[in-house]
């Protein structure tokens, strides 16, 4: 018997061919909240505790607009994908964009993103045989626990969160609601470019239109 998936995600895999070596260089990490914390006086957490907040969006959160050629190229590729995913060419960018850097003793607590549609994460270091995958969380899990909650995970392919496997090069996207994770690394340091998209094409979709007219400063003001 064949089996068939008709509610899946669309999550996109490339491989990204660049030279990385700029972007290697940049320290400006967003820390995670346990690293705030084991390293209070690093630039990183100072600014986050007395900058304002564009100070540290445009640092920290938009790291792309420094690297504009490969902004671009991320751009293209998920518009590609975005189209034969959705049959419809929608234009997406890039909003906001943020290094990582998971070193021994880190971990990524689950959580997904918002104001987005889609997100997306590039590993551009040069070593990963011992990084931690990143986990795409099964959004079904809890609706199936109401009437698999017997059946073993092990076992359950309805169960199975999925594993994006960090190599150099790598390129994922996946949908922004979906809640992601990194187990406890133990590694060398894994180094990554996460980012998110949304759509800038109005669209006419009755009562989920949007048209971009509607949310510019001249519509609500400064």
């Amino acid at each position: 018997m064949n089996m068939i998936v008709p509610f899946g995600y669309y999550t996109g895999a490339d491989i990204v061919n660049y030279d990385f070596k700029e972007i290697r260089e940049d320290d400006r990490f967003s820390l995670n909240q346990a690293q705030r914390i084991r390293y209070p006086d690093a630039p990183h957490t100072v600014d986050m505790k007395s900058k304002s907040t564009d100070f540290i969006t445009e640092k920290y959160l938009r790291i792309l607009e420094n690297y504009p050629t490969l902004r671009d190229l991320l751009e293209a590729k998920f518009n590609m994908f975005a189209y034969k995913m959705i049959g419809e060419d929608y234009k997406f960018k890039i909003t906001t964009s943020w290094l990582t850097r998971l070193d021994a003793g880190d971990f990524i607590h689950p959580h997904s993103h918002h104001n987005c549609y889609y997100s997306g994460i590039l590993y551009y270091g040069k070593d990963y045989s011992d990084a931690v995958p990143l986990t795409l969380t099964n959004p079904i899990v809890k609706t199936l626990a109401n009437c698999y909650g017997h059946s073993s995970a092990e076992h359950n392919l309805m169960w199975h969160d999925y594993k994006l496997q960090p190599f150099p090069g790598a390129l994922y996207f996946w949908p922004s609601h979906i809640q992601h994770h990194s187990d406890l690394h133990t590694g060398n340091s894994r180094f990554s470019l996460a980012f998110n998209f949304a759509a800038t094409e109005d669209a006419y979709l009755m009562d989920s239109s949007f048209k971009r007219e509607w949310v510019t400063p001249e519509v609500y003001g400064d």
